[in-house]
């Protein structure tokens, strides 16, 4: 045999094994499917994570969303089971590939499948929204472009489709400029397969693709995703008639105008975009809105809408979001924030050295709210206002609302029985109350008090303060012009230990007497960067100041007989010591010479005498 014959034999062996093997291939790929159908439940593991979960779609209606390019031994199959002769390995094929075509009249059986387990309930918020799940974008609409996947998430192919996917590849440069230019002329829209009147669009680049569908006026719900224009006209008359809008996972910058009068829109969701700017009012002919989503976003401001409407809305992360415009839209309006707890804005934090920006929860930015509503209200006397004044930032990245109550003018005898949470500033100015009572002690609301405003009332004692938290973290306590008596140095030394802190006592005045000159003046001096206006506390019983008190004129005592005691004391030991001294001399006199003293030579002789004579 000659050589040429050798090789063509050769070629013609090795052509029909790799023909043998092309027919064998279909029915491994059947056995293979029967196999992963028998021993895996038909879980779709492409939805995302993030997205909401819709109802699950019936098998027929799967069909007509995802169909697949299958071998022609597959496709007759499946083919035979629509009119009712299917095999058990056709039904099989069928469920592996997650694209089943059903009857009532077959008598094939089945594999058990288990069942898929049930949609978590949606909140309340959410029930008038629309939500197009991710793989109906991921994998097209037709066989032709993008294969369905199977039950695992794999596209099915066969030799055909390989060589047809490899034509397509190899004419793809020569028809994109023409396939641009047709897709942005066409609707590149789809009606869900399951919610009636529900559109969803996928990687939008101009807004003619979905302007150029028909009868957009019959949509109800619209879900777009991957919208790549910057700007989006919100006037535009798709939005006309919806009820639900989701523009998500786009690259949008910019919104303009308003949504069209009249608009009966419940569902609102922009979220996951770049957008930066919104008109303030786009919601103003909007009466029905119910949820407004605009998380994952660059925006600073939330809009505003009617006041007699409770919306939903959702601002997490948006990094640049103000505090000082939202604080205003909780108090003024009835929004109702999703997580709330980490929905955070930039809050301007002054400080004495420094500048600085910390974020805030939209949690403790709605409890300033809280200020408003808890504000005392006392009988027979008046309505306290409360404020709210500013942030307060602490350890651990959390954040307290400063609250500003004040009830000053009221005629008051005695405290407020309550205050609101987190109140910091109390004021009491020019009221008649005279005693502080148990409140800094036992209520909790006068917990968290730093500045206490107590001036011109009759107070007449601040003993109440020792050992309560008050005292342990107050900044600023007004006592001015009040009925104090004694000043107590030894709790406030302590409660002074800590730098900032001031205490305000002039126009006080205390009853002065030694001590008054000899510790407390002393105590005063030394404290003077904590009590300014130390020169201005007086006394009442002394017209002085405690300032200018002497203590060598305030330490007399009153002139009394003890005070002559020494003199006393002084003249009975020199008449002692003339007595001893006379008597010395007498008696040396007397054994000098003999003579007695001149008393005792004068002196009557007794009758002791005539005895010692004799």
């Amino acid at each position: 045999m000659s050589p040429f014959k050798h090789k063509c034999t050769l070629l013609w062996l090795l052509l029909v094994l790799l023909t043998e093997h092309a027919r064998a291939r279909p029915e491994q790929q059947q056995q293979q499917q029967q196999h992963a159908v028998a021993n895996e439940p038909l879980v779709d593991k492409r939805e995302d994570a993030h997205s909401l979960t819709a109802p699950r779609p019936d098998d027929d209606e799967l069909a007509t969303v995802a169909p697949t390019t299958t071998p022609a031994p597959a496709v007759a199959i499946a083919q035979g089971a629509a009119t009712g002769v299917a095999t058990e390995a056709t039904h099989t094929q069928a469920l592996a590939t997650a694209v089943p075509a059903t009857s009532s009249t077959s008598t094939s059986t089945t594999v058990p499948v288990p069942l898929l387990p049930a949609a978590p309930e949606q909140p309340e918020y959410l029930k008038h929204c629309f939500y197009a799940e991710e793989h109906l974008c991921k994998f097209g609409h037709d066989g032709q472009a993008n294969e369905a996947p199977d039950a695992l998430g794999h596209v099915s192919t066969t030799p055909e489709s390989d060589s047809q996917s490899f034509g397509a590849q190899i004419n793809a440069s020569q028809g994109h400029g023409q396939s641009l230019e047709r897709n942005a002329n066409s609707c590149q829209c789809h009606e869900h397969p399951v919610k009636a009147n529900s559109w969803y669009c996928c990687n939008i680049s101009q807004m003619s693709m979905i302007s150029s569908c028909s009868n957009i006026s019959k949509w109800s719900n619209l879900h777009v995703r991957n919208l790549t224009v910057p700007i989006m006209d919100l006037s535009n008359p798709i939005f006309r008639s919806l009820q639900s809008l989701a523009v998500t996972d786009g690259n949008i910058t910019k919104l303009t105008n308003a949504f069209p009068r009249h608009s009966t829109l419940k569902c609102l969701n922009i979220s996951n975009n770049n957008i930066s700017e919104i008109p303030l009012r786009m919601f103003k002919d909007v009466p029905h809105l119910e949820f407004f989503g605009m998380s994952r976003n660059n925006l600073s401001l939330v809009p505003h809408h009617n006041q007699n409407k409770n919306i939903t809305v959702d601002i997490s992360g948006n990094m640049r979001m103000l505090c000082n415009p939202l604080n205003e839209i909780i108090n003024n309006d009835s929004f109702n924030f999703v997580n709330p707890k980490h929905s955070y804005c930039l809050y301007n934090a002054t400080h004495e050295w420094f500048q600085s920006t910390d974020l805030v929860s939209v949690e403790q930015l709605e409890s300033t709210k809280r200020c408003l509503t808890k504000c005392p209200v006392i009988e027979n006397y008046g309505n306290c206002t409360c404020r709210f004044e500013s942030i307060m930032i602490i350890q651990d990245d959390q954040s307290k609302p400063k609250c500003h109550v004040d009830c000053s003018n009221l005629g008051l005898v005695e405290l407020p029985p309550t205050l609101p949470d987190n109140t910091f500033v109390l004021n009491i100015t020019n009221n008649k109350i005279t005693s502080l009572g148990d409140h800094f002690q036992t209520n909790p609301t006068y917990h968290n008090i730093n500045r206490l405003v107590a001036d011109n009332n009759q107070i007449a004692s601040i003993y109440e303060f020792e050992g309560t938290k008050f005292i342990e973290n107050f900044q600023r306590i007004y006592m001015r012009n009040n009925s104090l008596s004694k000043i107590p140095e030894y709790f406030l030394n302590n409660a002074l230990m800590d730098t900032g802190r001031r205490i305000y006592l002039a126009g006080n005045k205390l009853q002065c007497d030694c001590n008054s000159a000899k510790t407390l003046q002393n105590w005063l001096k030394e404290r003077s960067t904590d009590i300014p206006d130390y020169m201005e506390i007086r006394c009442r019983n002394i017209p002085q100041s405690v300032i200018e008190l002497q203590e060598a004129k305030l330490c007399q005592s009153p002139p009394d007989w003890t005070d002559y005691i020494y003199y006393l004391i002084a003249a009975e030991v020199i008449l002692l010591l003339a007595l001893i001294t006379k008597v010395s001399y007498d008696y040396w006199v007397f054994k000098t010479s003999g003579y007695l003293p001149w008393p005792a030579s004068k002196m009557p002789k007794l009758p002791c005498d005539w005895l010692c004579e004799s």
